[in-house]
């Protein structure tokens, strides 16, 4: 009888460890879930998108993108560009206190650009994108993506 209540004293700890055991354990798992769950990459460029298209005709074509809204950061990482019918002058991407001029490759009648570029703009800020060309016609998207600020 004495055997038989030793052994079933020792169950009954070993059943209360594992019981401890458990409860500890799910305790963390819970924890790292809800830590897991409060965590998330809010600037991940997939994210927030940007792609603007744009387009103007006439003499020194100059295109103006719409303004960065409150609470964002743009950051714009491609312009794509087209111009028909110009003399092949430099194309220029300014705001936010910066003028970036690059050379479109020229076809017959068409010269196009393709540049990967980084360039910031803070809230209110607008991207302008303008040639420097007579009687053309400009086509320019802009890609990138929007950081949102603290």
């Amino acid at each position: 009888m004495n055997r038989w209540k030793r052994f079933t004293r020792i169950g009954l700890a070993l059943a209360g460890l594992a019981a401890v055991l458990a409860l500890v354990t799910e305790r963390q798992a819970v924890a790292q879930a809800v830590r897991a769950a409060l965590v998330r990459n809010q600037d991940e460029p997939g994210r927030n998108p940007y792609s603007q298209f744009a387009e103007c005709l006439g003499s020194e074509c100059s295109l103006t993108f719409p303004p960065v809204p409150a609470g964002q950061r743009l950051v714009v990482t491609f312009v794509s560009a087209a111009v028909g019918n110009g003399n092949g002058g430099p194309i220029g991407f300014g705001g936010h206190g910066q003028d970036i001029r690059f050379l479109p490759s020229q076809n017959a009648t068409v010269s196009v650009s393709n540049t990967p570029i980084v360039a910031y703009y803070e809230a209110g800020e607008t991207p302008t994108l303008t040639c420097y060309c007579t009687n053309t016609l400009m086509e320019a998207t802009l890609s990138g993506y929007y950081i949102t600020l603290p």
